[in-house]
């Protein structure tokens, strides 16, 4: 097993796509042949020595970590399957796009699309993230499918759009139409969620935190009798971020439901 560094030499004045820095798919290789891996950067390609400083050391696991501010280098993680990925610095846009296992760490703030599409594994947050994280690509109908998605910051708008699998839970607040279009999953959200949250939701739960300044129109009380599902979803939260981590012997938030605009079952979960 080895971990395979990468340490940013200098930002390259363009974006760089990063599918082809995976764990496994590093660690299979010699440092010399990292060096000449081929990089997409729009019309051009690049090689990672040109961008990368590259070394290797045993460890206990495959891993790949990235050194330094990286807001340029998109699809960080995209497609991940098995190994460890830390990224000690911001990134670009796709981060986590379409990952099926593994683990992706990003120590900053992500672009858009963060966790787009995203099907498997644990990516987390430490900063911001911008809009349509966990959600789905223009004109696809399906976002995030499965794993967990944790932002200890704030998320941009259309987070978890058409999300229909998979755990979300945002530290901050989250911009406009959180939840829109959901089919399923768990979102919750600590801080302040913008205008249309829940917008043409069906199925699915959102969980605030904090209570909305208005409530949509589209939904209705939701009545009593969750008690099983409440103590199950708050003990599910035990190691996960706070203030999520912290629920578990709350009282019983207000339930709603809708979106009725579509004939929606989904569940909102409101903090008293």
């Amino acid at each position: 097993m080895s971990t395979t560094t990468l340490r940013v030499r200098h930002a390259p004045g363009f974006r760089v796509n990063a599918a082809r820095l995976l764990p496994a798919a590093l660690a299979a290789l010699p440092v010399a042949d990292i060096a000449r891996v081929a990089l997409p950067a729009g019309n051009e390609t690049c090689v990672a020595a040109d961008l990368f400083d590259i070394a290797r050391a045993e460890s206990e696991a495959v891993a790949l970590v990235i050194e330094g501010d990286v807001p340029w280098l998109d699809h960080v993680g995209a497609q991940l399957d098995e190994g460890t990925l830390t990224v000690r610095g911001a990134c670009g846009d796709y981060a986590g796009f379409r990952m099926n296992g593994g683990a992706l760490r990003i120590e900053g703030d992500a672009g858009r699309f963060t966790g787009c599409e995203m099907r498997g594994g644990r990516l987390t947050v430490t900063g911001n993230s911008d809009a349509f994280a966990a959600g789905a690509l223009p004109g696809d109908m399906e976002g995030m499918t499965g794993g967990t998605l944790t932002i200890h910051g704030h998320a941009g708008a259309r987070l978890a759009d058409r999300m229909r699998r998979g755990l979300v839970l945002v530290g901050g607040d989250a911009g406009e139409c959180a939840a829109s279009r959901m089919a399923a999953g768990t979102v919750g959200i600590a801080g302040r969620a913008g205008a249309h949250y829940g917008y043409g939701m069906r199925r699915g739960t959102l969980l605030l935190l904090q209570a909305p300044a208005t409530l949509p129109p589209t939904f209705t009380e939701g009545g009593r009798g969750f008690d099983v599902f409440w103590s199950l979803l708050v003990r599910s939260f035990a190691q996960e971020i706070a203030p999520f981590s912290a629920l578990r012997g709350a009282p019983l938030p207000r339930r709603y439901a809708g979106d009725l605009a579509v004939d929606g079952r989904g569940e909102l979960l409101v903090m008293r």
